[in-house]
């Protein structure tokens, strides 16, 4: 048995944004933005195809654009795709060479298409941002959890209980989806329709506001992007990497002071076979030994023998795996998964780990709960041109709901027409129908043959 040298980030590919097709008229053509209007609030347009979409309009000076929007997550994309869509020249900075921010899906160094979430995973069905958004683009669901097997619940004394999935779901976990294609098919998608509008591998490193609105240096260049206005998505740890002329005022400053965020490790084993599963166990379950944990088998309905087990840490126990010697965790936590699923050592073959306090450009994983959002309004409030969006600026933190309903809220402010009569796209994205490249990655997943 051999083991894949582990790195903190082992998702460096980006989906190409030239290749991406859908079905318009009967056709496959080019996903651009239309110009017809709907009725609906804020949020997904769900009307179905009527007519080709009109071309594109003249793209804005280089230097020059309505709206700048800082970071590529989900709440930035979708300022910008709502935005776009009423109308508006957007240009969207991302630090990273990864768009989507948090919704990252592991596919390296896994074997025969298989998966896993660096990120956001689950989605309650109350979630109707994120099912509107998945929905409007095509993009399939499934059940999160599995029906099938026994889950495992072991105590802080390493006592063992088995739980039937009625009694594991209980409080309508049974209920939750996932995306089966990956979770960073919903950012993937936003960035599709947006082309040329998102640029990564520029982070901002200063925004100036003055009388004519705001300029944003960014780049290793040091270039300059200005606009009318700039919505800024950038987590709260490595905001600092902005300066801010003139400062923001104190309190902004004090309700960043006051959010602490979450740290979060996981790591991945991938097995050979399920053995698990034939002793009547799913591969799901928790731990409360050493701190709470949460164990997941998230290939359990992807195809073949092969299957992966997740370790999902938290907090103390998250930052000390963290820290550990890289080449030490995967084969430490294989004997981990042994002592929860014994005869899972021999079948073993290689993994990886992911720590959030290890990205450069997010730093954490998600905004805590206590003090919740509601305490601290100002880290949503605008101070003059420049607005502000994140899963820690909303009601719904450590959520992709929260990071949509943040990025509409900013565009809402902007524009009050993206509530109202705004513009559309007369197209629906079906999965089957593109044709997309990740660069360098040897096994294509199955959704993405076209």
């Amino acid at each position: 048995m051999t083991f894949d040298k582990m790195t903190s980030n082992k998702k460096k590919e980006t989906l190409s944004r030239r290749n991406f097709l859908v079905r318009g008229s009967g056709v496959l053509v080019p996903l651009i933005l239309g110009t017809g209007c709907s009725s609906n609030v804020t949020g997904p347009d769900e009307s179905e195809p009527t007519e080709p979409p009109a071309p594109e309009p003249t793209p804005p000076p280089e230097d020059r654009v309505d709206v700048i929007v800082v970071g590529a997550g989900l709440s930035g994309l979708v300022a910008a795709y709502e935005l776009v869509r009423a109308g508006h020249g957007v240009q969207v900075l991302e630090a990273s060479n990864v768009i989507g921010g948090r919704a990252q899906t592991l596919r390296e160094p896994f074997d025969d298409g298989l998966i896993a979430e660096t990120g956001p995973a689950r989605i309650p069905p109350s979630h109707d941002l994120t099912l509107g958004y998945i929905d409007h683009f095509g993009i399939e669901t499934s059940p999160f959890y599995t029906q099938q097997g026994e889950y495992l619940v072991v105590n802080d004394q390493g006592a063992r209980q088995r739980q039937t999935p009625a009694a594991f779901l209980s409080g309508g976990r049974d209920a939750w989806l996932k995306i089966p294609a990956g979770i960073d098919a919903l950012p993937m998608a936003f960035a599709e329709a947006l082309g040329d509008r998102v640029r990564t591998g520029t982070p901002v490193t200063k925004v100036v506001r003055d009388e004519n609105g705001v300029a944003a240096t960014y780049g290793p260049a040091a270039k300059e992007l200005r606009g009318r206005k700039l919505i800024c998505t950038v987590p709260l740890p490595v905001i600092d990497k902005i300066e801010f002329d003139p400062v923001l005022s104190a309190s902004k400053q004090s309700a960043f002071e006051a959010t602490s965020y979450q740290d979060v490790t996981r790591v991945y084993v991938q097995y050979s076979q399920r053995v698990w599963e034939d002793d009547g166990l799913n591969g799901w379950g928790l731990t409360f030994a050493e701190g709470y944990s949460e164990f997941w088998h998230p290939t359990w309905n992807q195809e073949g023998p092969r299957g992966i087990l997740m370790s999902y840490m938290f907090g103390e126990l998250a930052r000390r795996i963290a820290a550990t010697s890289p080449g030490a965790i995967v084969p430490g936590f294989i004997g981990r998964f042994n002592n929860l699923f014994p005869g899972t050592r021999e079948v073993a073959e290689h993994g990886t780990y992911f720590a959030w306090e290890h990205q450069p450009w997010i730093g954490a994983a998600f905004a805590s709960y206590n003090p919740p959002f509601s305490e601290h309004p100002e880290l949503a409030s605008p101070e003059g041109p420049i607005h502000f969006a994140g899963e820690h600026a909303s009601g719904h933190r450590g959520w992709m709901q929260g990071a949509l309903e943040s990025g509409l809220r900013a565009a809402r402010e902007i524009d009050t027409s993206v509530t109202e009569e705004r513009s559309r796209a007369t197209v629906v994205i079906s999965r089957r129908q593109m044709v997309r490249r990740i660069a360098g990655i040897p096994n294509m997943p199955g959704w993405l043959v076209p």
